[in-house]
């Protein structure tokens, strides 16, 4: 299945104080990680950057957002319309954990609908979700037309909700480490700590 990973490092990582795709764990940069992750389960990788230069060492592809100071609406719009593949899954540059497996089940949604989203404990997670590549038009109606919650997308195109229900009945044992993103410094200080574990477990 062909297939792409497009990672968000567009933000401003206001709140952390520092870029947080280039954060340490375990001697290795965030993003370094979720490239390794996406890798696995994807043929292409994109990374969605208006500072393409701080990720030359990844060895990737990089695009900026064609849509300046919209939010993370506008990297999933660059990400997208770069894409080379109908399928694709889409994630933030701060979640340092994301499951390979969960992800590729993401991926096979998209058959039937035009989004597949994660929900867990009530919250949708976006930035961990695949997409058909032909939704980019509607995201750029979505950020011309100034509706820049990505909610109300949802509200426009084939959307499924997947449910942590549906992932442990398809054999994923869902933890909240799946979904961890980080942005605080004590959400820095946790993923330390998530990192030591599992190294630790291994």
């Amino acid at each position: 299945m062909q297939s792409t990973g497009i990672i968000l490092a567009g933000g401003k990582s206001s709140r952390m104080g520092r870029n947080k795709a280039l954060m340490t764990l375990e001697d290795r940069a965030v993003i370094d990680r979720i490239a390794e992750s996406l890798s696995t389960i994807t043929t292409d990788l994109i990374v969605v950057t208006n500072t393409p230069d701080e990720y030359e060492f990844l060895g990737l592809r990089t695009v900026s957002d064609t849509y300046k100071e919209k939010g993370p609406l506008a990297g999933m719009e660059a990400g997208l319309r770069a894409s080379n593949t109908e399928k694709n899954l889409i994630v933030a540059c701060d979640m340092p954990f994301i499951s390979s497996g969960i992800g590729g089940y993401l991926l096979t949604q998209l058959e039937e609908h035009e989004a597949a989203v994660p929900i867990i404990q009530n919250q949708l997670h976006p930035l961990f979700a695949s997409y058909r590549k032909d939704v980019q038009s509607r995201i750029e109606q979505s950020i011309i037309s100034d509706e820049l919650k990505i909610r109300l997308l949802f509200e426009k195109i084939n959307t499924k909700t997947v449910t942590e229900t549906e992932l442990k009945n398809q054999g994923f044992s869902v933890t909240e480490n799946d979904f961890f993103n980080m942005n605080h410094p004590v959400d820095f200080s946790q993923a330390l700590k998530i990192s030591s574990q599992k190294s630790s477990e291994s």
